[in-house]
């Protein structure tokens, strides 16, 4: 009996400490709907962190900023972009908009900032993409 009770005890533990154990974290690419990225380029680069917040203005305003990183698995050039919209689901256009190229290198993690064009943005899409440079 108190052979039987011993096998039980050590088959709970072992349990506990398998429960216990750390896990190892997933490349998995997870969508998101502030977040696009190219099939081209999901198994190379991995967005670490995608912060936004509203940063105020000496007229008494804000404007939406956004912050991510990137890490690279491989070297990789890469462009990215962000679209702001209004409240009603409508871009909000600015100057400069389009493609950014950067290229990160194997086990390099970057940081990059854009800040919306006009305080009525208030919401965006972050875009990924391989580089299309000729």
């Amino acid at each position: 009996m108190t052979r039987v009770k011993a096998l039980i005890g050590i088959i709970c533990l072992s349990f506990l400490v398998a429960a216990c154990a750390p896990v190892q974290p997933k490349r998995e690419y997870v969508q998101r709907d502030d977040l696009k990225v190219d099939p081209e380029i999901r198994q190379s680069v991995q967005v670490q962190e995608l912060l936004d917040k509203r940063v105020s203005l000496p007229s008494g305003g804000s404007l939406l900023r956004i912050q991510f990183s990137v890490q690279a698995y491989q070297d990789t050039d890469m462009e990215w972009a962000v679209t702001w919209f209004d409240e009603d689901g409508m871009v909000v256009p600015g100057v400069g908009e389009g493609y950014r190229p950067v290229r990160i290198l194997r086990d390099q993690t970057r940081f990059f900032t854009a800040t919306a064009p006009q305080e009525k943005a208030v919401s965006y899409q972050l875009h990924l993409r391989e580089d299309r440079a000729p």
